[in-house]
């Protein structure tokens, strides 16, 4: 299953890609899936270093952490990696997790695509490829909502 989102940033690819791999994510959700069990994500770091690929990068969620390894580096444009392990509930029935961060620039802001790939095993995931899809969407749009926020200038003191 491939999950896509798109979303327009007023701010260029260079202000926003530190965000995907050094990022706390604060917000409140605004979907209800969070709140029947998604992980919610709250950071992305690079625990040994500077990124580059074959790198770990880790996505931390209220539920656990999923360890990744990053496949693809291209400061600005492009930055993808697949799960390596997890301990969050879903390993059980994931196979694959992968995704790939596309950024453009668009006049003086930028188009974000975020592609999740994912696989699952057992004979029941064709009733769970609905609930994860729906999961993986929420996580899209919760992640640009905060990327948003944390690129935005601090409000003016005057």
């Amino acid at each position: 299953m491939i999950v896509r989102t798109r979303w327009t940033m007023p701010y260029p690819p260079e202000v926003l890609w530190p965000a995907l791999c050094d990022s706390r994510l604060q917000l409140q959700p605004r979907c209800p899936v969070f709140y029947l069990g998604t992980p919610r994500p709250t950071a992305c770091r690079l625990p040994d270093g500077p990124g580059e690929v074959g790198a770990t990068r880790q996505c931390v969620s209220e539920q656990g952490v999923v360890r990744q390894r990053i496949t693809v580096w291209e400061p600005p444009a492009r930055l993808a990696f697949h799960m390596e392990s997890t301990d969050l509930g879903f390993h059980r029935f994931v196979d694959y997790l992968g995704d790939l961060f596309e950024m453009a620039p668009v006049g003086r802001g930028a188009q974000v695509t975020r592609t999740t790939t994912v696989t699952v095993r057992g004979f029941r995931r064709a009733a769970l490829y609905p609930a994860l899809w729906v999961g993986l969407k929420s996580v899209h749009r919760f992640v640009f909502r905060n990327w948003e926020k944390m690129a935005s200038p601090p409000p003016s003191t005057v």
